[in-house]
């Protein structure tokens, strides 16, 4: 009996062994499942403030950007850090939802003096599905950048500030993941002095030859940009709305294809949002096939009746 024991107890220390987590700077035939045990287990609230970006990281905790690269997009990273090849990033743990399974990785980004805390979500079959940044190094002694995931699974940003007189002000973002595979907006509040600007129309100079071409228009902060496409058929489209005191934004660029007389869609593989444009001689009316909360507030939708404008006589 005694050594049947000491036989169970070596296959027990072995079987262990051979399940030890990868070093992933290292096995180049690491798998998703090796790249996210590399992030040990957390509990939550996981909380990243400014005082931690003070703090050096150990480099137990480090990961190449080309190990990185290969299981998180790097659009995740482009608004912070460009290319992400000089970029180090630093492990700071993993949480995985009981009820829902999906599992949020936390890592950390520097890139000379900047540093950045993210958030990152693969699905319950280890399935990467979007990430986002969650907290920052202010580089302004009068802002500070906060950001947490708690335990009911809700995502807080907060920016606090002041300015001369000695007033304080913050600015408050709260996201949830949803069965859609994103972070949608839920709530947001602020107190920071609204400043009116004028929309950006990322398509505005682009040719409008064809007939349906053209700006259509609620006012000016909720419309939609019509320009020609590059085949028959086809057409750009860029669309922004902002209601009910900014509880309801949102903008969407892209093509759109003609799938009945004056009726196009947009229907891209990678994105669950659906939309249909029909034309009319009065305007166009945008509908929502399929829910796109990735691309507007929660309590939010694209759809509406614009009115088309005329188009500006050339001088």
């Amino acid at each position: 009996m005694r050594y049947f024991f000491f036989f169970f107890v070596m296959l027990t220390l072995l079987f262990s062994c051979n399940q030890e987590a990868k070093d992933i700077n290292l096995d180049e035939e690491i798998g998703t499942s090796d790249f996210i045990k590399a992030f040990k287990p957390v509990e939550l609230p996981v909380q990243f403030k400014q005082d931690y970006f003070e703090k050096k990281e150990s480099d137990s905790n480090y990961i190449k950007s080309s190990v990185v690269s290969k299981f998180i997009p790097d659009s995740i990273f482009k608004n912070e850090l460009g290319k992400t090849k000089d970029a180090k990033f630093y492990r700071k743990g993993s949480y995985a939802a009981e009820e829902t399974g999906e599992i949020y990785l936390f890592l950390t980004a520097e890139k000379k003096e900047k540093r950045y805390a993210y958030v990152i979500c693969f699905d319950k079959d280890e399935m990467f599905k979007t990430g986002m940044l969650l907290s920052e190094k202010s580089s302004n002694p009068t802002v500070t950048y906060d950001g947490s995931l708690d335990k009911r699974l809700t995502i807080t940003k907060l920016k606090n500030s002041s300015i001369g007189n000695g007033k304080a002000y913050y600015n408050k973002s709260v996201y949830v993941y949803n069965t859609e595979g994103v972070f949608t907006l839920i709530l947001t509040e602020s107190n920071e002095p609204v400043v009116e600007k004028e929309v950006f129309n990322p398509i505005d100079t682009l040719p409008m030859t064809q007939a349906l071409s053209g700006n259509y228009a609620q006012d000016k902060k909720n419309f939609v940009a019509i320009r020609d496409g590059g085949k028959n058929g086809k057409l750009l489209f860029f669309i922004n709305v902002d209601k009910y005191g900014k509880s309801c934004t949102g903008s969407l660029r892209g093509d759109i294809t003609q799938v009945k007389p004056k009726v196009f869609q947009y229907n891209k593989a990678d994105d669950h949002c659906i939309l249909e444009f029909t034309f009319s001689s009065s305007g166009l009316q945008v509908k929502e096939l399929e829910a796109c909360g990735n691309h507007r507030s929660v309590r939010c939708s694209f759809d509406g009746r614009f009115s088309k404008q005329r188009k500006k006589n050339k001088k």
